[in-house]
């Protein structure tokens, strides 16, 4: 049980749950990190650059009271001169409040810049800080934000306008601003308006959020004090994810768990021993095919186990008709042999007996026999160096051991090797009947390649039979097997006295 419940936690489906949940996390994370370096600048650089706007309003509407007090020379250029224009960028200044530079030249840019315009009674720009994008005499209708006309249209009930942080669209790109009615700022009298005085002060900063560091973000919500309701939600999805992701991975990998575990069975069978397993194909994926590779596999080392099993066979059979011959050779064959000597010296001394006359010729034909079979206990192997080679040394053998003239004409052909196997036999067992039962003392053998079959003749010139009568042997029969498991024909032309020939054809590819 407990091996059972490791197996479970640390095995493929332990794991594949387990993977689940942490991409899962983190992908809730890498989103969380994402919406707080993209949405935390709009809350808190926004707040900070929104002060600095306030309060550069309230600064600029204080000087500009008290440096003007009865109105701004015509001409005036606001800001601080010197200070680089920088469009599309808002700075801090020293005291905390916006740095508005003095651009007193036309803006080489499309987008927004820190400005302070400085705005009558009666609506028109008194004085800016950029007069190429908010020149003097002009309406301010027609050159700021229409909120900001709006609150200046609007009239000196609050003591100051402003908007929430956020971004507000210009011409020129986004920008957060504020109007301050210096002149009766905090009296809720209606200013001045006396020509070239102040009425309102507008001040812009441009504003684009970036992306910033989720760390730095976090740490900034803290001092906001927002933390809590931004990362309320995240945790809850944080916690729903674990059960959810186990559920999810049970049921995703339950398949896959099923499929792999049948492969272990498998896989344990076929090492006890059973190359019979299949298993069959389930899917498309990598495990389909290793499924499908994986009988493949079974099916190619049952072969693989059968062929040498039949090749240990063939071995240990050829190893026992050796043995065979040598004991035979040993003991009956030197029997006959003394027999045959001792007829024979019998046969000089009283040459007119008959019975040693018969029993030496009876000798003789039993060894001769004999050696016959000998020769067919030990046949020739093809040892790899092919087929021809293999029939020559049979030829040799019965030359050699019988004194059995023999004729070949053997072409060098290629073969598959149960082709092989099958003409080596059936040229041995055609050379032994025709020397055995057919007493020939002269043998052809021929082997050639044409129109996609081989084809083997055997011709003697012994005795011969009638290839119709039933014959006591097997021999005969054994060649016809052999022929008919190639798909090839066997003819056999004899008659009584006039010797026998045996045509064997083969198909090749």
């Amino acid at each position: 049980m407990l091996d059972r419940v490791r197996r479970g936690v640390w095995g493929l489906s332990g794991r594949l749950t387990a993977s689940y949940i942490l991409v899962t996390l983190a992908a809730v994370v890498l989103v969380e990190a994402l919406a707080l370096g993209f949405q935390v600048p709009s809350l808190v650089n926004g707040t900070q650059l929104q002060t600095q706007v306030d309060a550069a309003a309230k600064s600029y509407g204080q000087q500009l009271s008290q440096r003007y007090p009865g109105g701004v020379p015509t001409g005036t250029v606001l800001g601080e001169p010197g200070q680089p224009a920088q469009p599309g960028l808002a700075r801090p200044a020293t005291d905390g409040t916006l740095a508005v530079p003095a651009i007193t030249g036309p803006v080489h840019s499309h987008l927004a810049v820190s400005a302070v315009v400085a705005i009558a009674a009666d609506g028109t720009v008194v004085a800016s800080s950029a007069p190429s994008r908010y020149p003097t005499g002009r309406a301010a209708a027609s050159e700021l934000p229409a909120p900001a006309t709006q609150a200046i249209a609007a009239g000196p009930t609050p003591t100051h306008i402003t908007i929430k942080p956020g971004s507000l669209p210009t011409p020129y790109g986004s920008v957060l601003w504020m109007v301050w009615p210096p002149g009766r700022a905090g009296t809720g009298k209606p200013p001045d308006s006396a020509p070239g005085r102040v009425a309102y002060v507008y001040v812009q900063a441009p504003w684009s959020p970036r992306f910033i560091n989720p760390i730095r973000a976090w740490g900034e919500l803290g001092q906001l004090g927002e933390t809590g309701q931004l990362l309320s939600a995240p945790l809850v999805l944080l916690f729903a994810i674990v059960p959810v992701g186990v559920l999810f991975g049970l049921l995703a990998s339950r398949r896959l768990v099923r499929r792999v575990r049948r492969l272990e069975r498998a896989a344990v069978a076929v090492a006890d021993g059973d190359y019979t397993v299949t298993l069959p194909v389930s899917g498309r994926d990598e495990v389909g095919h290793l499924e499908a590779n994986f009988t493949t596999m079974t099916r190619q080392l049952g072969s693989a186990l059968a062929a040498e099993r039949q090749r240990a066979s063939g071995d240990a059979r050829a190893a026992e008709r050796a043995r065979i011959a040598r004991e035979v050779h040993d003991a009956i064959s030197q029997h006959l042999f003394g027999l045959r000597m001792i007829a024979a010296g019998m046969c000089r001394a009283d040459p007119d007996n008959q019975q040693v006359r018969a029993i030496e010729r009876i000798s003789e034909e039993a060894l001769r026999d004999m050696q016959a079979l000998l020769t067919e206990l030990r046949p020739a192997g093809l040892d790899g160096a092919g087929l021809a080679p293999a029939l020559q040394e049979i030829c040799a053998a019965y030359h050699d051991r019988l004194g059995v003239t023999v004729d070949a004409s053997l072409d060098d052909v290629t073969v598959p090797a149960p082709v092989e196997h099958a003409l080596l036999r059936i040229t041995q067992e055609a050379c032994a009947n025709a020397v055995r039962h057919g007493n020939a003392r002269r043998l052809a053998v021929s082997m050639t390649r044409q129109d996609g079959h081989v084809e083997l003749a055997v011709r003697d010139t012994g005795t011969g039979f009638d290839p119709a009568a039933p014959h006591a042997g097997s021999g005969l029969a054994h060649i016809r097997d052999r022929v008919a498991e190639l798909g090839g024909t066997v003819e056999i032309d004899s008659a009584p006295g006039r010797g026998a020939a045996l045509t064997v054809r083969v198909p090749v590819p």
